[in-house]
């Protein structure tokens, strides 16, 4: 059978996309890009906030509409929406031949092979999967990273996140099987690996013996990966024994640490286990640790009760730590958080203006970085063609992490043969800087 897949969300979705179509490519079934083309569509979907969910129901529509003028006669939804809502998906999109919740990705050839008559599956299962190195993975990205999925779930609780619901209790991969991962990554020609989870620093504390985080990081020091980028630190788990691990460690020289707010009683209403003080400390700590590192992070605005002065403590905050990075997102009513219940809720247009303005402050104080970027010479791994016709190829330096922290663009002007191929690592002279975005001769 010809299976299109289509995939919403994050990188932990799309690792557990190329799970599923490794499954189906090793069962016989052959994988199309075209969805016009397939006999069976598959959406792996996300629910993570609200503009996600209207995302993922926007496209099981479209795909149900392939389906009715197309050949497809089979339409498959997976991912965290059908964890939290599949009976409903299943009860108001007739369309949709199945059903596949994030605990039960091994059942996706199961599923597909069984594609007659309608199957009423019931995701409601406790997630509990785990997948291992040996499980068949279908790389779907040309570019020469890889996600690598460390660990699943999450128990810190955040009184605005739904994760939990949908994605379960933390559980972590052992060590020794994720070190196997990444080597056989590096054979087909994988130059980053990237880790990630909900909860990274968390991972290996419920294992007994086998090692935490830092642990793990050390171990992969020792295989030929090139470049190894931990994603999603939880601030409240640094210690002074994880930076000095992580200071060992050979990861490259990025740091990947949501704060969300900067004012104490936010924070404390958010659940989050950490002050600002605090979070300002392990700021300075990593710096004074790991010379020239990139510090990336994400803030949440518009939480209930989120007053004026709270505000106000967030901007002082931003401008105290200067992140090198930084998103910033409106708070979403997620249904059965306990935030969903709070009262003094942010107007839409009080949040609007407030992330506005914190994106404002922040490009300003990173402009002084980005501009003492030109005439330095970096190092640059080659992504591949540019989305850019201006410029064959662009690649991105050890502090830019992938789709989120912009690209240096690349162009040689003695025209060398193959020193900008995909997968390659090439020294360049930074000649321009565009905000976030760079141009390497």
């Amino acid at each position: 059978m010809k299976v299109h897949f289509t995939t919403l969300g994050c990188p932990k979705n799309q690792v557990d996309s190329e799970l599923m179509l490794g499954m189906l490519a090793g069962a016989g079934h052959e994988i199309t890009d075209a969805a016009e083309t397939a006999d069976c569509l598959v959406v792996n979907t996300c629910a993570f906030i609200d503009r996600a969910r209207e995302e993922s129901v926007q496209t099981i529509l479209e795909l149900a509409r392939v389906k009715e003028t197309g050949r497809a006669r089979v339409l498959i939804v997976t991912g965290c929406l059908t964890q939290r809502y599949g009976g409903e998906i299943l009860s108001e999109i007739p369309e949709v031949t199945a059903i596949l919740g994030t605990s039960e990705l091994d059942r996706i050839v199961d599923l597909v092979n069984q594609a007659d008559g309608r199957q009423d599956w019931v995701t409601s299962a406790p997630p509990g999967y785990l997948y291992d190195a040996k499980t068949p993975r279908l790389l779907t990205s040309r570019a020469p990273y890889a996600y690598v999925k460390i660990a699943e779930g999450c128990d810190m609780g955040c009184t605005f996140c739904a994760i939990p619901q949908f994605r379960g209790a933390h559980r972590s991969r052992r060590l020794a099987d994720i070190v196997a991962e990444v080597e056989g990554l590096a054979r087909q020609g994988i130059q980053e690996a990237i880790l990630v989870s909900q909860d990274t620093l968390a991972y290996g504390r419920e294992l007994p013996g086998n090692g935490d985080i830092g642990d793990l990081l050390l171990a992969l020091s020792d295989t030929r990966m090139p470049w190894i980028r931990p994603m999603y630190l939880h601030p409240a788990h640094v210690s002074d024994r994880l930076v000095d691990k992580w200071r060992r460690a050979r990861v490259v020289p990025y740091l990947d640490m949501p704060v969300q707010h900067g004012d104490d009683a936010i924070l404390r209403a958010m659940r989050r286990a950490v002050t600002a003080r605090r979070m300002n400390e392990i700021v300075a700590q990593f710096r004074d640790a790991i010379p020239g590192v990139t510090i990336r992070t994400t803030v949440l605005v518009g939480f209930p009760g989120e007053t004026d002065a709270a505000f106000d403590n967030l901007l002082s905050f931003v401008e105290d730590s200067a992140f090198d990075r930084l998103g910033v997102f409106t708070y979403s009513v997620e249904e059965g958080t306990p935030a969903a219940a709070m009262p003094d809720q942010v107007s839409q247009d009080v949040m609007a203006a407030r992330a506005h303005q914190v994106q404002d402050l922040q490009d300003r104080l990173a402009w002084e970085r980005q501009k003492a970027l030109y005439g330095t010479m970096q190092t640059v791994l080659v992504d591949g063609t540019s989305a850019d016709p201006a410029f064959p190829f662009e690649g991105r330096t050890a502090g830019q992490a992938p789709e989120i922290d912009g690209v240096v663009y690349l162009r040689d002007p003695t025209l060398s043969p193959g020193r900008f191929a995909p997968g390659r690592f090439a020294d360049v002279r930074i000649v321009e800087v565009d905000g976030y975005e760079l141009v390497g001769e």
